[in-house]
């Protein structure tokens, strides 16, 4: 199809390319600054979404995972309950994005009568809103982070 047929049949459709542009102009302004999509280890800004239902494939384990945040601590802390068919843990939890003075963003799992479990956030996949869709996330071990990463997904 040559220009002059594609620009003939855009016309005929009602579609003209001021109209088009204008469009890709307005949809551009509108999403701009949007964060839906992928976020990268050096891309966390907010976990402000983070919390609801997960289910948690963590160590070939798939369990289901509840992130609740504490009122007033929206993305920073909360109570967390991890159920699978060997048992239960629930406990404290602490969230941190991305930032210049750590480099990652991380989640702390603190469970009661337990040892603290420290995870990194490898990367995440987000609504609009934040809202924390998928992620992966890597277990920390005395080296640093444990490879490879284990997806959570909300459920």
């Amino acid at each position: 199809m040559t220009h002059d047929t594609t620009l003939a049949a855009l016309q005929a459709a009602g579609l003209h390319a001021e109209h088009l542009k204008r469009e890709h102009e307005l949809r551009r302004a509108t999403y701009k600054d949007n964060p839906a999509g992928w976020h990268g280890i050096n891309d966390i800004e907010t976990l402000i979404g983070l919390g609801g239902h997960f289910q948690w494939y963590e160590a070939g384990v798939l369990r289901q995972m509840t992130l609740t945040f504490d009122p007033g601590k929206q993305g920073i802390q909360g109570h967390y309950a991890l159920v699978s068919a060997a048992g239960k843990e629930s406990g404290t939890f602490w969230s941190t994005p991305n930032n210049p003075a750590i480099g990652w963003a991380y989640l702390l799992l603190e469970p009661s009568g337990g040892a603290s479990r420290p995870l990194i956030f490898s990367g995440m996949l987000t609504d609009a809103n934040w809202k924390v869709l998928v992620a992966l996330l890597n277990e920390v071990g005395p080296s640093g982070p444990i490879e490879p990463a284990f997806p959570i997904v909300r459920a």
